[in-house]
């Protein structure tokens, strides 16, 4: 239906059943162009007002009465090739804005134990590997046994390979085998248990893609956040991966 086109270009749908009517008819007064428009009478004459206004049409008068005609339907198609050229150079302003948004971090907060369980679906999503720091002893203390299970045979359904720094302790050493499902592939995940008296980590810190995923392992806190910040995270990925150097020395010796 043309008025709908006209819609496309600009108009309003009261704006372009007058302008079709007005077409129409070729000119003519307001009672006769509302009628043909099924508008209101007052509401027909201020929009051929605003039309007039903005040049696509015209107004004269004859016999005392105000008429109105259309301008050339080529100034409306003209009126919005200017705005494609008004956006196209706009473009690049608004191309360099989202630019500078993309280097800055966007925060998320999580509280309580579903807060908490929201920041460990999110890490499934990762494509690539994940890696950072974390307390396998305190990581119960904080996460039902059972949820840990089910993540941990999820991690390994989709073959994401995992690196982690944790304190060395008793409970820690049997983490993969309490909560690892039986003959998982070992090569998706490589732990280095560090001093627990000089690293003794109270936040579990994720690494992946172009995020960080913070979880406090303190049962009082119950609170975390995810930052997702390419330079952030690439940061933070190559402090892992000193620290992982460092780690992987100690071992060695």
């Amino acid at each position: 239906m043309i008025t709908t086109e006209l819609q496309a270009l600009g108009l309003s749908f009261d704006e372009a059943k007058v302008y079709y009517a007005l077409l129409q008819l070729g000119g003519s007064y307001v009672s006769a162009i509302a009628k043909k428009a099924g508008v209101h009478r007052v509401v027909c004459y201020k929009i051929l007002d605003e039309l007039v206004a903005r040049g696509l049409v015209s107004s004269f008068t004859k016999s005392n009465v105000k008429h109105f005609a259309i301008e050339s339907p080529a100034i409306l198609v003209r009126k919005q090739e200017e705005k494609l050229k008004q956006a196209e150079r706009l473009l690049p302003q608004l191309l360099s804005i989202t630019n500078d948004l993309a280097y800055k971090p966007k925060i998320q907060y999580y509280e309580g134990l579903e807060g908490m369980k929201n920041i460990f679906e999110e890490t499934l999503t990762a494509t690539g590997e994940l890696v950072g720091y974390t307390n396998l002893a305190d990581l119960p203390k904080v996460i039902p046994e059972d949820y840990l299970r089910e993540y941990a045979v999820r991690k390994i359904a989709k073959k994401l390979k995992t690196r982690m720094l944790s304190p060395h302790t008793p409970a820690a050493l049997k983490y993969l085998k309490t909560y690892y499902p039986k003959g998982f592939d070992q090569n998706l995940v490589e732990i280095l248990f560090v001093n627990p008296r000089e690293f003794l980590f109270e936040y579990e810190i994720t690494v992946y893609g172009d995020k960080v995923a913070i979880l406090s392992l303190n049962p009082q806190e119950r609170m975390g956040l995810i930052i997702e910040s390419p330079v952030y995270a690439k940061t933070q990925r190559a402090a892992f991966q000193l620290a992982w150097l460092g780690a992987t020395s100690f071992v060695a010796k």
